[in-house]
């Protein structure tokens, strides 16, 4: 966005009136995620397909009323190379006008505080902080929403959900995108949506998580690129499935098709399941600046719910049949099932395959509340395992003391089979309160 445009926005902003949206919980507990919803929850929400990064990263900063604080630490410990650790605070402060003729103005403040003397390069941990280990503060979201019937416009700074466009927070900072979308709903039970994303800042955007960056950066271009032209359909119209069809043009780079299901059923009132399939496939287009893109990635994943015991069971797999592996584009943890804390599919390069293993168990069958432990095990690996070939394990503790303070504490080992990759455990833990 110019800074003309941002300059508008903020004096906009200063000559109405904001208010706060009504609070809820900021994170939800592993188990919560992995629950079916009741037959009345599945009419009015979408069914949800789980992965462990799913679990972990969801963000939405209008679940806060007004703001977050957020206090983190993180430490990577690999074999060879030096330990790096971090410790910041964080929050962001967000208000919206009202609307007037169907129009609304939003806009959010993100800042991020290293308090240690001692925290330099290279010994800091860079997820935390800008490019050069320090504070910043970031205009994160400056948007004109406009809303019309069943149509909703938005333009500018802003957070996106997307299968290969998401916030993915798991660090001090989510992602954020310059983008423009538009979303319309007068089908019944039918969601059409299209919008275009120019740049991106965050932890993920490949440059500097204080700034806006074009994403043709981000991606690995030789150059600038007008950016991500995306469409899609949900469908919600027959009970207990979900269906969803994305399509994405990344300018001179790919084009993307993503797919997926998404089924429900109760056995019994104390056992139900999630069954979601998905086919993520690409192949590049125009001036093919990121070369040959070949993927046929297909998925399967099973969620099952014994709500008697608080147990949650959860096992995915996904293999990629194409040239050059998983697609590599996501702007964000990405869409697949088996993507884990640090290892994803994509991550091979090359043809594989995936699975993982976890379980849920909500500490409230004994007694505590809003507490919920989960553990997973994956596998990653190429066609040629001598290629790339690693195991991860992730260990994962939720606390919500109340709806104004959470805590989350999560683990992974990641162990590589292969020479000339080193093993590495990191270990992270955030802290939030919610106003």
């Amino acid at each position: 966005m110019k800074k003309s445009s941002i300059g508008f926005v903020l004096l906009m902003i200063m000559s109405i009136n904001i208010y706060g949206e009504g609070l809820r919980e900021s994170l939800e507990s592993i188990n919560d995620e992995f629950e079916v919803s009741t037959a009345q929850e599945e009419i009015e929400h979408p069914i949800e397909v789980q992965s462990v990064r799913s679990i972990l990263s969801g963000y939405d900063p209008l679940e806060h009323t007004n703001g977050q604080l957020r206090a983190g630490y993180i430490h990577l410990a690999e074999d060879v190379s030096p330990h790096s650790t971090a410790y910041a605070v964080a929050g962001h402060f967000h208000f919206d006008t009202q609307r007037w003729n169907g129009l609304m103005v939003g806009a959010e403040a993100y800042t991020v505080l290293n308090l240690g003397n001692n925290q330099k390069y290279p010994d800091v941990n860079p997820d935390f902080f800008d490019v050069n280990g320090k504070s910043f503060i970031l205009l994160s979201q400056a948007y004109l929403d406009g809303k019309w019937g069943n149509t909703e416009i938005k333009l500018g700074r802003q957070s996106l959900d997307t299968p290969h466009a998401d916030s993915d927070d798991i660090r001090m900072i989510p992602n954020y995108f310059e983008a423009y979308s538009v979303t319309n709903t007068d089908i019944t039970d039918l969601t059409l949506s299209a919008g275009f994303i120019h740049r991106m800042a965050g932890w993920e955007n490949g440059m500097d998580s204080s700034e806006f960056v074009h994403v043709g950066k981000t991606l690995g271009a030789s150059r600038n690129v007008d950016g991500v032209y995306y469409a899609s359909a949900s469908y919600e119209g027959i009970k207990d499935l979900s269906l969803s069809l994305w399509y994405y043009n990344y300018h001179d780079m790919a084009n993307v098709l993503y797919g997926e299901a998404g089924y429900s059923y109760e056995f019994s009132k104390d056992v139900s399941i999630i069954l979601g399939l998905q086919y993520d496939g690409s192949q590049e287009t125009g001036a093919a600046l990121l070369g040959n893109q070949n993927a046929q990635t297909y998925g399967i994943s099973l969620e099952t719910d014994f709500t008697d015991i608080g147990v949650t069971i959860l096992c995915a797999y996904n293999k990629d049949n194409g040239d050059s592996g998983a697609v590599g584009l996501s702007l964000g943890g990405g869409p697949l099932f088996t993507s884990m804390e640090d290892q994803t599919l994509d991550a091979l390069g090359t043809a594989g395959s995936a699975w993982i293993i976890g379980v849920g168990y909500d500490f409230e069958k004994l007694g505590l509340d809003d507490l919920t432990f989960g553990v997973a095990y994956g596998s990653f690996e190429a066609e040629d395992p001598s290629v790339y070939r690693s195991r991860e394990v992730d260990a994962v503790l939720e606390y919500n003391y109340n709806e104004l303070i959470s805590v989350s504490a999560a683990y992974a080992s990641v162990d590589f089979k292969v020479n000339g990759m080193e093993d590495y455990d990191q270990f992270r833990v955030i802290a939030n309160y919610n106003f």
